[in-house]
């Protein structure tokens, strides 16, 4: 019965992860009007948070079947493919993106394209600015996910040997790797950028490291907090942060206007994970996880399924939505930013990520049922 249950699909995952891209695709939009209504103003996290924390959730359910056999060897070249994978999509939607915005700088005669998105090196010096971003060190803006998404795949074994020995000596020796990286200012270069890579591998690590120790846990069934007591101090946090940060909570009686002051709220941050929004992402995880059953009716629905493909598909969906917020972004320059082009660049682009994981997972049956057609003779004879 246990067994089963381990390898029926969590819904859930899917779905948050999906809604995650959906989030990061209206966010990437520069003064896009339906970003109010994503996560960075509810909270210190946003769906960037959510999305590694997933990422690192998903990636303990798929590769702890190996780690349970020892087969650390497999685990890596396994992670060592799937950190390929991302690396050429990477590329791909790199060369893609400075294709689309010189030319759209080109056509409609505004630089803005090339230097709001830091590509302008490309024109300037051309053959180290390509070397650069080949090695991952020159990372224009609203494409840092994926390169720190590549080193955390490498680190993954790591992390599977160290939760294999003890979850706690995996999430030990990962925070202090996050406080080492803080503390000291431990990055890795970037071309064009004095502080490092904008996601800080060295910190960003300890959310997934975070999400892989907690897949863990849950299959093991080791811990069971009591869901009133989830639900009481993580709403408690959910509640403050809501309260902190949210650009329609005012407090007249406080001299900011503000439970915390823009100063600190402007130093938590993202590109470190600052432990506000590592806390922020955490307990919107288990306040979640208390609050919605894994086979809760609405998961089943068809709009539900529909944000869940999007999940399935979560790399190339991701790569794709960075590619329709920058022409969404030409889009609303050039026609102007009113709410008959926001609703219709904002929904046209959702309704082109939906479609494409749609078509995917319908190839990736038809594959399936193939293989199937095909294996049943011989087993047959």
């Amino acid at each position: 019965m246990s067994t089963s249950r381990h390898k029926e699909r969590d819904l859930r995952i899917d779905f948050f992860r999906g809604l995650a891209l959906i989030f990061i695709f209206v966010d990437h939009i520069p003064d896009n009007s339906w970003a109010k209504a994503t996560l960075h103003n509810f909270g210190f996290a946003d769906a960037s948070e959510v999305f590694v924390l997933l990422a690192g959730y998903s990636a303990g359910l798929a590769y702890w079947s190996m780690t349970e056999r020892g087969d650390f060897s497999g685990a890596f070249a396994r992670a060592s493919r799937r950190a390929s994978e991302i690396y050429v999509w990477h590329i791909i939607v790199f060369i893609a993106s400075a294709i689309l915005l010189y030319g759209a700088a080109r056509v409609f005669q505004n630089p803005a394209y090339v230097h709001n998105i830091d590509i302008g090196a490309l024109a300037t010096d051309p053959l180290r600015t390509l070397g650069s971003a080949m090695v991952l060190f020159y990372q224009p803006n609203q494409m840092n996910i994926l390169p720190m998404y590549v080193v955390l795949m490498f680190w993954l074994p790591v992390v599977l040997m160290l939760l294999r020995k003890s979850v706690m000596l995996a999430l030990g020796i990962s925070v202090a790797i996050w406080l080492i990286a803080n503390l000291a200012s431990i990055n890795l270069p970037a071309h064009h950028r004095e502080g490092g890579w904008f996601f800080n591998p060295f910190a960003w690590q300890l959310l997934f490291t975070t999400g892989a120790a907690a897949s863990v846990l849950v299959r093991r069934m080791e811990v069971m907090p009591p869901r009133a007591l989830v639900l009481s101090v993580g709403g408690a946090y959910l509640l403050f942060a809501f309260m902190a940060v949210a650009p329609w909570v005012s407090y007249s009686w406080l001299p900011d206007g503000r439970l915390l002051s823009r100063e600190f709220a402007e130093s938590m941050s993202k590109h470190d994970l600052s432990v506000w929004r590592l806390l922020h992402a955490v307990a919107l995880a288990c306040v979640v996880a208390a609050l919605v059953p894994a086979n809760a009716a609405w998961l089943k629905q068809r709009w539900a399924q529909v944000v869940q493909t999007c999940g399935k598909h979560s790399l190339e969906i991701f790569s794709l939505g960075t590619l329709l917020s920058f022409l969404g972004w030409i889009a609303l320059t050039e026609l102007g930013s009113n709410q008959v082009a926001m609703f219709a660049v904002n929904s046209l682009g959702i309704a082109i990520m939906s479609v494409t994981a749609w078509q995917m997972s319908r190839r990736k049956e038809l594959r399936g049922i193939s293989r199937s057609a095909r294996s049943t003779p011989a087993l047959a004879s």
